[in-house]
């Protein structure tokens, strides 16, 4: 029965892995879109987050059949808890990639600014964050995961340069409203992944030492 149950738990770290893979891709993808006048990038990016919705199904059911299989001892808690948290992350970060790649879409004909030039810096950065936090979590190594924590503070001083140049250039030129809206749409995004990004983290730690890091 044992023997299974660490099967299982092997085919869940599989998925976690393939799903995390899948959130990667699809910020890269998206962080393209932001740096490229062709749309074909922000639609891929679209259609990549699709299938992530069949994964997180998928790691939800295999999380429940583990929990009923038998009793897990206090590790295969910590491991199955932690997946149940993180795959909701990773599923926000998916739909939060998609809706960047909406707007992006919206944005391929305007002018590329300096503006610009920040959030794809700041997607990039965000795009790191999420990639260490999958490490850490499937290497099981909390120094990694407290190390993203600690880039969280880079991303919200980001979105607040971004979002005080563009609302000045609101106050200054009123036919620039549009795509300055637009922008900090996508600059809450990037921020919002990044927090997930810490949650992955949070989780890892959890995984380790039991700890819950808030």
């Amino acid at each position: 029965m044992r023997k299974t149950f660490d099967a299982e738990l092997q085919e869940l770290n599989y998925e976690m892995i393939n799903m995390s893979a899948a959130a990667e891709d699809a910020i890269d993808v998206v962080t393209e879109s932001l740096s490229s006048s062709d749309d074909a990038a922000a639609k891929a990016a679209i259609e990549m987050t699709r299938s992530m919705d069949q994964m997180e199904r998928d790691i939800e059911n295999r999380c429940l059949r583990l929990l009923l299989q038998q009793q897990p001892v206090a590790r295969d808690l910590r491991t199955i808890s932690a997946a149940l948290k993180m795959v909701t992350d990773l599923q926000r970060i998916g739909d939060q990639c998609a809706n960047i790649a909406e707007i992006s879409l919206l944005l391929q004909q305007q002018k590329q600014d300096r503006t610009l030039l920040d959030i794809r810096t700041m997607s990039q950065k965000a795009s790191v964050m999420v990639k260490r936090s999958i490490f850490a979590y499937v290497n099981r190594d909390d120094e990694a995961a407290r190390a993203v924590i600690a880039l969280d503070d880079e991303i919200d001083e980001f979105f607040r340069t971004i979002k005080g140049e563009l609302v000045e250039l609101i106050v200054e030129n009123r036919e620039a409203a549009d795509q300055a809206i637009d922008l900090i749409i996508i600059a809450k995004y990037l921020e919002r992944i990044a927090d997930h990004a810490v949650n992955i983290a949070q989780w890892a730690i959890f995984c380790v030492t039991g700890a819950l890091v808030g």
